[in-house]
């Protein structure tokens, strides 16, 4: 009976053995940690690991990768890139697919290009050269100022720039490239473009998306930022002497004045604005504010922009009582100057702005509304 007992415990010890010599199985422990595996990057694919502090610095690699036709890139520690983190500068990238992987820690981006290499270099450098010679421009006024640099900006690009339709954009026609060198472009165009420029000029600025729109915030005025909209201040008008008319009805807005139009409330909801004081609108600075009751101011700011020889009479009031006789004060104002040709009225209600356009053509054009 010993010696069964004996054998027996023999017997269970194998057994017992037998199963500790299998993977995963210890004493104590039948269900070990696992290790998870990170899916490597797939061989000669380019990597970046995105800066989140610094973007600027990732944006600078990645746009040497799309200038050489990189088809693919795997990008670490990014949100989803979208066309507009691309298209800005990259503007020969004519479309990207992005995959994603579990077991991954970068996305991989597959890129595809309108052109070759060369023409690539072609474009890239036609459009610096346009936008050197706008910024040389600039200069060359020596005005002094930020605001000032910003504004010549804002004026040289549309007295260059022509504004199309969806339908007659034609290639380009969304990017820097057709803004600059082509000289037709959408608002993004115009945007990209103004942007682009202001950036090799030292300013900071931002583009601000809508569902259907683009403008440009200002960051580094020194009395807060402001938003401009380059597109909607030119409406592709020029008088009968072929000079374009060129508004600043959306130069230096405040937040609160630019989203009165449905077409600026921006995507971002985190969007803010540092500082509401209105001292860098257009009108303020220039000295084309007039105040309550003061007709007199009018007649005075209307008599320095026509000796100024500007096509553009430009004014916006402080009263709404004031601004709904502006019509009336201007017919006055002219006919004392013995001006005889035609003009056309524009009126921005929602910010009180008045505009008269002097030597008008025969047929006012249709003004944009991208």
């Amino acid at each position: 009976m010993k010696r069964r007992a004996a054998g027996l415990m023999i017997f269970i010890l194998i057994i017992a053995a037998v199963f500790a010599s299998f993977p995963g199985c210890s004493a104590g422990n039948t269900h070990p940690e696992s290790k998870e595996e990170t899916l490597p990057v797939p061989e000669n694919t380019p990597y970046i690991e995105w800066n989140e502090k610094n973007e600027q610095v990732s944006q600078k690699e990645l746009e040497i990768y799309l200038s050489q036709l990189t088809p693919t890139i795997a990008i670490k520690k990014s949100s989803e890139l979208k066309w507009r983190d691309i298209c800005p500068v990259s503007f020969w990238v004519s479309n990207f697919s992005v995959m994603t992987y579990d077991e991954a820690d970068y996305k991989l981006y597959n890129f595809f290009y309108a052109d070759d290499a060369d023409e690539n270099e072609k474009m890239k450098s036609q459009t610096d050269k346009a936008a050197d010679e706008i910024i040389s421009a600039v200069k060359a006024m020596n005005k002094g100022s930020e605001w000032d640099d910003i504004l010549a900006v804002h004026d040289e690009l549309i007295r260059r720039t022509e504004f199309v339709t969806e339908e007659k954009n034609g290639d380009h026609s969304h990017d820097m490239y057709g803004a600059l060198v082509k000289r037709r472009a959408v608002c993004q165009g115009y945007t990209y473009a103004f942007s682009y420029i202001l950036r090799k000029m030292g300013h900071k600025c931002t583009e601000i998306y809508s569902d259907e729109h683009i403008w440009t915030k200002i960051e580094s005025l020194s009395s807060g930022e402001r938003y401009i909209d380059l597109t909607w201040d030119d409406y592709n008008v020029s008088d009968i002497r072929g000079k374009p008319y060129i508004h600043h009805e959306f130069f230096c807005l405040t937040k609160e004045e630019m989203e009165q139009f449905d077409e600026h409330t921006p995507e971002d909801e985190d969007d803010s604005e540092k500082n509401r004081s209105a001292g860098d609108n257009y009108f303020r600075k220039k000295n084309y504010f007039i105040r309550k009751d003061d007709e007199l101011g009018f007649r005075a700011c209307a008599l320095e922009q026509f000796k100024e020889e500007k096509n553009l009479l430009e004014f916006r009031f402080e009263s709404k009582a004031d601004y709904d006789k502006a019509g009336e004060w201007m017919m006055s104002i002219l006919a004392e100057l013995g001006y005889k040709e035609s003009y056309y009225e524009y009126k921005k209600p929602e910010l009180l702005i008045y505009c008269a356009g002097l030597y008008a053509p025969q047929k006012k054009e249709e003004t944009n509304s991208d």
